[in-house]
């Protein structure tokens, strides 16, 4: 059994863990896992650097984990690392050129994907293979900076890049709406403002974004993956494609059963010209059809 130990999850400070003990009565990982993400947020409100959302759900991802270990049978096939590979293809004047796109999914921080030019996979195994050595070192990392950032909110920002480099502009995901003919719970996002909105029970329950930040000409890709915690996620749809700097894309709620889930919304180039756009939606409840 892994040691009921807060002190282990990264992030989680002294004083927050005070507040939880104090006042939810919380000092085990089933307890952290089992409490209400809201009821944890508002018993922070008097805290100095109140922890987000996002960080909260971070604490119980990581709660959540190390209870997996102990019931995991370690003589069973894990997962070491994953990766999304996307087959690519582009009509041009004289047939079609290929691509292949290949990204680290399930590692912090979010990586950019490694783009190879025709549908030849010799170098991508192994560069796939590379990779998997490194994965616990740069969640290790990833932790750090977590907690380095939670101790020094006002750091000095990096000073701009030298001989006039421009960095790549980022996408951003402006608007997040719920569409829906029956209640979706208490739904939040750590980042964009979340409206719902009542739909005719004939028409399709869905969830729309507004992506901004894109050329006038670049095209944008957009999709939404039902997270699973501790397994894989999985695409509600193919990837919705946007064109113009402003644009909205439209994801179906039908394939999700009934129960409570979470989301990830993502808006990516597939030039690799602007910084991709992600956002966590929780807390959306289906209800029995």
């Amino acid at each position: 059994m892994p040691s009921d130990d807060l002190r282990s999850i990264p992030g989680l400070q002294d004083k927050y863990r005070r507040v939880l003990a104090g006042k939810l009565k919380i000092t085990t990982f089933r307890a952290l896992v089992d409490a209400d993400q809201h009821d944890i947020y508002r018993a922070m409100r008097d805290s100095r650097l109140r922890p987000t959302h996002e960080q909260i759900a971070k604490w119980q991802d990581h709660a959540r984990g190390r209870l997996s270990e102990a019931k995991t049978d370690r003589s069973e096939w894990h997962p070491a690392a994953s990766f999304a590979v996307v087959f690519a293809q582009r009509q041009v004047d004289d047939g079609w050129e290929h691509r292949v796109e290949v990204e680290r999914t399930e590692v912090e921080p979010e990586q950019e994907p490694r783009i190879w030019p025709g549908w030849d996979c010799g170098g991508i195994c192994g560069w796939m293979h590379e990779q998997v050595p490194d994965i616990a070192r740069l969640q290790a990392r990833a932790a750090e900076a977590a907690e380095t950032q939670a101790a020094e909110p006002t750091a000095t920002p990096a000073p701009a890049p030298a001989g006039g480099t421009r960095a790549r502009p980022e996408l951003r995901i402006d608007r997040i709406t719920v569409i829906s003919p029956a209640a979706t719970g208490d739904v939040v996002a750590a980042g964009t403002a979340v409206t719902t909105s009542q739909a005719d029970p004939a028409e399709t329950p869905r969830i729309e974004i507004s992506v901004s930040g894109a050329r006038r000409d670049q095209e944008i890709h957009a999709a939404a993956l039902v997270l699973r915690r501790g397994e894989f996620g999985w695409n509600l749809q193919d990837p919705v494609v946007i064109k113009g700097a402003t644009g909205m894309a439209s994801f179906d709620l039908s394939p999700l059963p009934a129960g409570r889930h979470d989301l990830a919304l993502a808006a990516w180039a597939p030039d690799g010209r602007t910084q991709p756009a992600r956002e966590e939606l929780q807390g959306l409840t289906i209800p029995p059809r």
